[in-house]
């Protein structure tokens, strides 16, 4: 599984029978279930403790593979569950994707990742999940917006030896959406964040538009007196980068370039990718 387990010491003590997965008759016996194998925070035990949860977890996997149709309903109530545990609503989001394909399950699955705890989660993982939903149209900004309380959220992609900060990955969550979806939200979002690197985050996002809006939020923020100074800072580089006038000559319309930009990001992520987003974006802005 592409998620980090862990196992707390408690737990370890309990016999092994007491977690042996079998299909529950009850909602309360598989909510027991649920609480006793998720009950803790991946990124404070150690590796043995993480060995021995993730293979339990593992068997719960295996044995609700093989009877969806009694586990799915069990494992939606629980998701709706506001009393459970940060990282069961990643986990269990993970599981529920791996048995249904119906599009009111991969909403849940999408509302529901959010509520986790990042730190005890991969961020390449929750960058690639993310993305995917985006890919599929669904509405991905709760979840992007979420990555914006850890300031040092970086996804790893090793396939291209590419890491990406919490600038990036939240651009790789929302911009396989119609930018007409979130622009509203970054503009709004930038008044009420205080954290400095998630305000640099929504700067760049902001710029990348590529819209007159977008860059009259940048400016305001800039010439406002409560504006952090490094983000002020960084928001006037921003308002002063200036695209290469080579290659920029382009007979496609602004919508046909946005459209081709949209797909470019719909692409596996890679630098190759960005580097033609880039692209984009400053043909983009040279039509304008």
């Amino acid at each position: 599984m592409n998620v980090i387990r862990n196992f707390s010491l408690v737990v370890l003590s309990l016999a092994a029978s007491a977690f042996a997965f079998a299909a529950p008759d009850s909602q309360i016996q598989f909510h027991s279930k649920v609480v006793a194998l998720y009950s803790f925070e991946p990124h404070k035990l150690n590796g043995a403790d993480m060995k021995a949860k993730s293979d339990q977890l593992d068997q719960f996997w295996s044995a609700a593979k093989t009877d969806p149709a009694n586990t799915l309903p069990l494992l939606r109530r629980e998701l709706a569950d506001s009393s459970n545990s940060a990282f069961f609503y990643y986990d269990g989001s993970k599981l529920l994707l791996s048995l249904s394909k119906d599009h009111a399950d991969q909403l849940l699955a999408l509302r529901s990742m959010p509520k986790a705890d990042l730190t005890g989660i991969q961020h390449d993982d929750y960058l690639r999940t993310i993305k995917w939903f985006a890919n599929n149209g669904l509405d991905t900004r709760e979840a992007a917006f979420r990555i914006l309380a850890f300031p040092d959220f970086k996804a790893f992609i090793p396939q291209h030896a590419l890491t990406l900060g919490q600038n990036y990955s939240l651009i790789y969550m929302l911009f396989p959406l119609d930018e007409s979806v979130f622009s509203a939200d970054l503009a709004k979002r930038i008044l009420v964040e205080r954290n400095t690197q998630a305000l640099k985050s929504l700067l760049l996002a902001l710029w990348y538009l590529a819209t007159p809006e977008g860059n009259t939020a940048i400016k305001s923020f800039a010439a406002h007196p409560a504006s952090p100074e490094e983000a002020k800072a960084y928001a006037r580089t921003l308002l002063e980068r200036k695209v290469s006038p080579l290659g920029l000559v382009s007979f496609s319309s602004v919508k046909s370039l946005r459209e081709e930009r949209r797909k470019v990001m719909q692409r596996p992520i890679s630098d190759e990718a960005l580097m033609e987003f880039d692209s984009l974006t400053a043909k983009i802005i040279a039509k304008q």
